[in-house]
């Protein structure tokens, strides 16, 4: 049952988007018709979000993948040192949510009021702003540098996984450093590359806070925008039926691309070699060029964090927004904290730790129930398992949210009414995080042998004993670190509550684009450090826990 309800969900949510998009105005009660994929593929406007998708994603997708493969190289494969610092560093900065990053850069670079900006234009008195940041490159750019941290971690993972021997030989041969990484390294990795690309583009194609924070008021759409401003029409009745439509055509990218990449994956089995026990590859001397690599970290993490992070704490302390200067720092002040709606605030938070707690437990659950199928069960479908636990992975989770708003709306009304309610908010954020729980689980299961379980059975315990008495123990840091992760991410979330939530289900990251889309920029500025601030202790604790699992793994 634990199974069977999170899958018929998933199944059933892309189902009935697929479904509305055959529907005239995508209602459920409307008649059959392909007019909307007509309409789709015929209005110069939706061509433009397209277009604007395809830029946005593959701008994201490079500058990701750049800084955070660079990074994995410059830390697995060289002399710089440093490793722990710049891993945890780059765990802050997936968590630090992506609306702060986009607030900071706006700040920084925006035509009109960034500080840079106006610097660059009085002291070489240029016409104009050189920098636009709220262009489509610029908030790729500003998605990239956000994601580049998830693709550190994934290619990471696959260099440190990854048996040298073939490039010593190659280095054995003659060949020079840049010639190994060409040659052999890379292709190596090749796969862990592709999957880091392929989850960074499918979470710049879900995600809604950079494009609404930088996008929106220039009227930028991109897929997740467009559906956001098609779903929520400030006049008149809302139209389902094209972004039913290019909802279903995002569906089957998105399981086209995840099969090519299994495709990739299986091929990249190719290049494995068995190594020694302890086997590590001779690191890449620097030499001269370790000042370089410190130029590029440095950089990397000052224009990536510190530098917005210091301008959102700056127009926190401001009435208005202005650049830094010395008539400026006359009137800084803690007005903004002081004269925020702490109703509005608490309400936000109330509903912020309720999903926070239920949203990971339920998704533990689900994907324990899913890994133990797929991972110990003979089940002869045991695979399809799989294949859906990673649905929500491979899909936007902006056409799960769209799902679940059609099928509230319309299939659930009086006492069950399930639109804007706290329980649908948990519900699908708990399902579009099975997919990493069942990743984790999986690679914790199949390191936990059979042997155990089955050594106790014959000892006389049932199987229920023996997954509580000794899978589970084994388990628990596996459990315990995915929870945290997901309740971290449940934090920083503004996605889905901006799709399927209500006024009674407001969280601190709606909160704070309320206030930013309505001009409060100071007093969203003040909210967004206010929430980093109630992250604090979850992310303290879950560095403790990695650092000890860690220590766990190298005695």
């Amino acid at each position: 049952m634990l199974i069977a309800i999170p899958s018929i969900a998933i199944v059933g949510l892309l189902g009935l988007v697929v479904y509305l998009a055959f529907r005239a105005h995508g209602t459920p009660g409307g008649a059959l018709t392909v007019g909307n994929f007509t309409s789709l593929f015929g209005d110069a406007e939706v061509w433009s979000v397209v277009r604007n998708t395809v830029v946005y994603v593959v701008v994201t997708v490079a500058v990701a993948l750049f800084f955070g493969t660079a990074l994995a190289l410059l830390v697995e494969r060289t002399d710089f040192g440093w490793a722990r610092t710049i891993s945890t560093a780059m765990v802050l900065r997936i968590l630090i949510p992506g609306f702060f990053t986009a607030m900071g850069w706006i700040f920084l670079f925006h035509p009109r009021i960034g500080a840079v900006n106006q610097w660059l234009v009085e002291w070489f008195h240029l016409g104009g702003a050189p920098v636009n940041i709220t262009s489509l490159v610029g908030m790729g750019f500003v998605e990239g540098l956000s994601l580049s941290a998830l693709v550190f971690g994934m290619v990471s993972a696959s260099l440190s996984g990854l048996d040298g021997s073939l490039e010593e030989a190659a280095r054995a041969s003659g060949a020079g450093p840049l010639t190994v990484l060409r040659r052999v390294t890379l292709p190596l990795v090749l796969p862990g590359i592709l999957g880091a690309g392929l989850f960074a583009g499918t979470i710049a194609v879900s995600a809604l806070d950079i494009p609404l924070i930088m996008g929106l008021a220039n009227r930028t759409y991109v897929f997740s925008s467009y559906l956001y401003v098609a779903t929520n029409p400030t006049s008149g009745t809302p139209e389902y039926g094209v972004p039913a439509a290019f909802s279903a055509v995002m569906i089957v990218l998105g399981v086209g691309f995840t099969l090519w990449y299994q495709r990739v994956l299986r091929a990249g089995r190719k290049y494995q070699v068995v190594a020694g026990k302890g086997h590590r590859p001779a690191r890449i001397r620097l030499g001269r060029w370790r000042w370089l690599a410190w130029l590029f970290v440095l950089g990397y993490f000052l224009w990536s964090t510190i530098l917005p992070m210091l301008m959102v704490v700056w127009m926190s302390l401001l009435p208005f927004v202005q650049k830094p200067s010395a008539a400026a720092f006359k009137i800084v002040s803690l007005d903004n904290y002081q004269q925020l709606d702490w109703s509005f605030v608490e309400r936000g938070l109330l509903t912020t730790v309720k999903l926070m707690v239920l949203a990971p437990t339920a998704a533990v659950l689900m994907s324990l129930a899913f890994s133990f199928v797929v991972v110990r069960a003979r089940h002869r479908f045991r695979m399809l398992y799989d294949l859906v636990a990673f649905l929500p992975q491979a899909v936007p989770t902006t056409v799960f949210a769209f799902g679940a708003m059609i099928a509230a709306l319309y299939w659930t009304r009086g006492w069950y009414g399930l639109y804007g309610t706290l329980a649908l908010l948990v519900a699908v954020t708990a399902l579009t995080q099975i997919a990493f729980g069942t990743r984790m689980f999986n690679a914790g299961l199949l390191q936990i042998h059979i042997e155990l379980e089955e050594a106790a059975a014959m000892s006389g315990a049932s199987t229920w004993t023996a997954i509580r008495r000794v899978t589970f123990p084994l388990l628990r840091p596996v459990v315990t670190y995915t929870w945290l992760w997901l309740a971290l991410l449940s934090l920083r979330d503004l996605t889905v509550p901006t799709l399927i939530g209500g006024q009674d289900t407001l969280t601190l990251s709606v909160a704070s684009w309320t206030l930013f889309n309505s001009g409060q920029v100071g007093a969203s500025s003040a909210l967004t450090l206010l929430m980093i601030l109630f992250m604090t202790p979850v992310v303290v604790l879950f560095l403790l826990l990695t650092r000890k699992n860690e220590g766990k793994a190298i005695s």
